[in-house]
């Protein structure tokens, strides 16, 4: 019951948010800009965000590493597509998530681990996007409004911060106490991972796996938006891309409404008309949709045919409501 309420509230928070955005502008715009899309770069974006999933698949291997649990590079970039699918049309970002919790277990056996690298991969990203935002900012800085350029450096800053902290058990771990006993465990099997991939240099491989995951991410963007006609340079997309991330992770489904409000209100900063803007998330949110239709018929070819493997479910952090006390 709770699970389904919680669902109609995203469902309610995406539909809401798309009524306000299309009654507040002139959509018609945005469509023309989607029907005089340029096909050659949006196929380009598109072959970049499929390259996306390879880079994040080997960042995911490399913690994976560290703690001993061996996955061919092919099936965690198969879990990657299958958890675009899930990502994109189901409620919250953090269903493909759970979903490659539930599958990497029946590879590793190892509960905890699973759940704590996937975590950990998605943190070390976050990160990363936030320190390239703010070393981006000081470049464009004094042509931003006021108000939104301390909000930006506030949002990087605090992102970064927040981020560094959470690697930091020893500041952390007096208040894991405060946490109820589940929560408490898990972020005492997220520090285990910590701590193996610290040892082992693979942090440090994941944070530079990260930067190239980045810069594609930028240029993925950059090439959307020239796609639909708006030219603004990627530097301004990098220093914006903090907000677009957090904005997916938000209660929605498929980021639905959180993503294409926060399109158009960063670039609105950078003077770019809210149709156009609302034209480019809804490009971005179609390349997702290409890819997750294709995880979509790969996982259920997978389970028709029986490719998937039978091993069971060893630990009950697995239940894919798992994120929802995250």
């Amino acid at each position: 019951m709770k699970d389904r309420l919680v669902n109609l509230l995203k469902l309610g928070i995406s539909a809401g948010l798309l009524f306000v955005l299309f009654r507040t502008m002139d959509v018609r715009d945005s469509w023309d800009a989607l029907r005089g899309m340029n096909i050659g770069l949006f196929l380009v974006a598109l072959s970049l965000l499929w390259l996306t999933k390879l880079i994040r698949a080997y960042r995911w291997r490399v913690l994976l590493d560290a703690v001993d649990v061996r996955v061919p590079i092919w099936r965690l970039t198969y879990l990657y597509v299958v958890g675009t699918f899930f990502n994109t049309f189901l409620p919250s970002g953090f269903g493909g998530d759970a979903v490659r919790i539930y599958e990497l277990n029946r590879y590793s056996h190892r509960g905890p681990a699973s759940v704590s690298t996937v975590l950990l991969e998605r943190l070390v990203g976050l990160a990363m996007i936030f320190a390239l935002g703010l070393a981006a900012l000081p470049l464009i800085y004094a042509d931003l409004p006021q108000p939104e350029a301390l909000v930006l450096t506030v949002v990087c800053g605090v992102g970064l911060i927040g981020s560094w902290l959470l690697f930091q058990h020893r500041i952390i771990e007096p208040l894991l106490g405060f946490l109820p006993p589940r929560m408490r465990a898990k972020m005492e099997a997220l520090y285990e991972v910590v701590h193996a991939a610290t040892r082992t240099g693979a942090l440090w491989q994941s944070l530079g796996i990260s930067l190239l995951f980045s810069f594609v991410l930028f240029i993925i963007n950059y090439i959307l938006a020239l796609a639909v006609g708006i030219h603004v340079p990627i530097v301004y997309i990098m220093v914006f891309m903090p907000i677009l991330s957090l904005s997916m992770t938000l209660p929605s489904v498929g980021a639905l409404g959180t993503r294409e409000g926060a399109y158009v209100l960063v670039f609105a900063i950078a003077g770019v008309a809210a149709p156009m803007a609302l034209a480019m998330s809804i490009a971005f949110y179609a390349l997702n949709v290409a890819i997750g239709i294709v995880g979509g018929l790969l996982y259920a070819a997978d389970a028709l045919l029986g490719l998937r493997t039978t091993a069971p479910i060893a630990d009950e952090a697995l239940n894919p409501r798992h994120h929802e006390d995250n």
